[in-house]
């Protein structure tokens, strides 16, 4: 099980081309790809009252399937932990998961069904920042919950520890959003994809 640790900023439309020209001289490159995600739960949300998300994603010709639980967000710096792997198609393979996994979501398989969707263009980039290796990915597009005919624009900023001094990704996270919000207006934000999308499908709480 990996602990996913990330800051989340919200980007205007008047900063996505000075974020992208400093994340091109400040950052390694890694380049762009589009990511097709469905997000599944039983109808009566189970996975949503869990404060758990389920997700379906292609990433070019490959096809990963990855459940995060819940965790903390606060001015956009989040904790959760996450189980992701591949699979051959678009179909949930619950014996491709880890035990943990595997036993919260065994109850529920026959009843998952698509909730929402969330598709988007990533650029993404690595950074060193106080010792730690950081990911930055630039998201553009949309989420959208057919089910109640709504849609959702995503234009974020994701920074994610990789590698470095768990105990101090934090404060490396906002070390580098605090460089990156110099240079640009950028908002944090608290709401993950899934818990936008669970919105719009008409779930409170998510």
């Amino acid at each position: 099980m990996a602990q996913e640790i990330e800051l989340k900023l919200a980007v205007p439309d008047a900063s996505l081309a000075p974020v992208a020209a400093w994340l091109d001289a400040n950052g390694e490159a890694k380049g762009e790809l589009t990511l097709l995600n469905v997000y599944l739960d039983t109808p009566e949300r189970d996975l949503a009252r869990a404060r758990a998300a389920l997700r379906l994603r292609r990433k070019g010709a490959q096809w990963l399937q990855t459940l995060k639980t819940a965790g903390q967000s606060q001015s956009g710096l989040a904790s959760r932990h996450e189980w992701e792997t591949e699979v051959a198609c678009e179909a949930i393979e619950l014996q491709r998961l880890p035990d943990e996994a595997r036993a919260l979501l065994a109850p529920l398989a026959a009843r998952l069904a698509p909730v929402f969707r969330t598709d988007f263009a990533r650029r993404t980039w690595i950074l060193e920042q106080d010792g730690a290796r950081i990911e930055a990915a630039l998201d553009s597009g949309a989420i959208t919950a057919p089910a109640t005919h709504a849609q959702e624009r995503i234009q974020e900023l994701e920074l994610e520890w990789l590698s470095g001094d768990e105990s101090r990704a934090a404060d490396a996270l906002r070390a580098l959003g605090a460089r990156l919000q110099a240079i640009a207006a950028l908002t944090p934000s608290d709401l993950s994809k899934a818990a936008r999308g669970y919105r719009l499908a008409g779930v409170a709480n998510a």
